[in-house]
């Protein structure tokens, strides 16, 4: 408490104490001495209101230092979560990293294996057509010998008619 307040509270005090007295003694009161008591009862409710605010003001600066320390623990925690939020990000990073990767790969292969498969398409189009040209020419070849020697069975059996229409005139 400053040296004001304490010389004015012990000032008011004193006068309050002889107010006190002349009152106990039945005498009259001024008007000085009804302010003097107003003031000392005012000045002691404004120094228990006083004592109040620093208590309030403690309890406040121990409030702020708990919610302080509640706020650095959830900063610690939010941290935490960023922090296993990033790995979890990286992971699924990486992740999606050999998808990439295998999903080149794959269409890689994909494209290699259409190669070959059109490579074989071309190559059995060509033996099958190489085979259709070859089962032709041999299917011409036994056609002209077929109808060669069909040629010549009808002509045996147009032989034979005229042998046996020969035969049956003789008779």
């Amino acid at each position: 408490m400053p040296l004001e307040e304490t010389v004015l509270s012990t000032v008011l005090a004193q006068v309050s104490r002889r107010i006190l007295e002349k009152l106990e003694k039945g005498k009259k009161l001024s008007t000085e001495d009804i302010l003097l008591l107003y003031m000392d009862m005012n000045y002691t409710e404004l120094r228990e209101i006083k004592e109040e605010l620093r208590e309030l003001r403690r309890e406040l600066k121990q409030e702020t230092a708990r919610l302080d320390q509640r706020i650095d623990e959830t900063n610690k925690r939010i941290d935490e979560v960023n922090k296993r939020l990033d790995e979890t990000n990286k992971r699924i990073d990486d992740t999606n990293k050999r998808i990439d990767t295998m999903y080149r790969e794959l269409g890689q292969r994909i494209d290699d294996t259409n190669k070959r498969i059109d490579t074989m398409y071309r190559e059995l189009s060509r033996r099958i057509e190489e085979t259709r040209e070859q089962l032709s020419q041999q299917m011409s070849k036994m056609e002209a010998g077929l109808t060669a020697r069909i040629d010549e069975a009808n002509k045996r059996i147009d032989r034979l008619y005229e042998l046996q229409a020969a035969a049956r005139k003789e008779k």
